[in-house]
């Protein structure tokens, strides 16, 4: 007499035949020919790399590049930080600096007026004077600044 586990024939011979659905099979036997193991060796070389799907390389991309922006913007972050004040600092960022212009973003129309009015009183020239082998001129942009 058999055991009933409440499992129809069909449903326990497919269990003891494959593997669970997203396993991986069993490893063949290698093959006899030396040809044949050889092939199998090499697909280890041929197949398409699985794409990583983890948050790991964004990660490590985003920790790239805000290291590579301290060390090029380091000193002129220091600066800024130093010589504008915490208003100015609220609605405008250090967006770049490329061929001695010193770029700030802002977020606003408004904000880039008033922006534009305090570097005229003197921040500009602050700024110059401080690092003059570094920034020649600073440049405001309406954009996304954060």
């Amino acid at each position: 007499m058999t055991k009933r586990t409440g499992k129809s024939e069909k449903t326990a011979a497919k269990d003891q035949t494959g593997p669970a659905r997203g396993s991986t099979p069993p490893a063949a036997p290698p093959p006899s020919d030396p040809r044949l193991a050889w092939i199998d060796r090499m697909r280890v070389y041929r197949g398409r790399a699985e794409p990583d799907l983890s948050i790991a390389s964004m990660a490590a991309a985003l920790e790239r590049s805000t290291a590579q922006r301290q060390r090029m913007l380091g000193d002129v972050i220091d600066l800024w930080n130093e010589v504008a004040s915490e208003r100015v600092r609220g609605y405008a960022t250090i967006e770049g600096l490329g061929q001695g212009t010193l770029t700030l973003s802002v977020t606003s129309s408004s904000a880039s007026y008033e922006l534009s009015r305090v570097l005229r009183d003197g921040l500009e020239r602050t700024l110059v004077d401080r690092m003059p082998a570094r920034i020649r001129r600073v440049k405001v942009r309406v954009g996304a600044g954060e």
